[in-house]
């Protein structure tokens, strides 16, 4: 059960680091957003699903395969 707990409050010290990180920097990659952070691309790709079905972000294409992930209400700067 601890480590239930452990992995609840890691998940969300990473929704709101992203959080904090989209609000000051802007619309980013996944990929930008794991090299900024330090956290691995998995971890930042839960964190983004979790933080798009809530509606606290949006995804938009760029390329085929990436996405820019950007706070609601703000829109990406492509």
């Amino acid at each position: 059960m601890k480590h239930t707990h452990h992995q609840l409050s890691s998940s969300q010290s990473i929704d709101r680091k992203l959080l904090r990180l989209l609000k000051l920097k802007g619309a980013q990659t996944i990929k930008v957003l794991a090299m900024s952070t330090g956290f691995e691309w998995g971890q930042v790709f839960q964190s983004v699903d979790r933080l798009s079905r809530s509606g606290k972000v949006s995804l938009t294409a760029v390329y085929p395969s990436e996405y820019c992930v950007s706070v609601c209400g703000v829109a990406p700067s492509a």
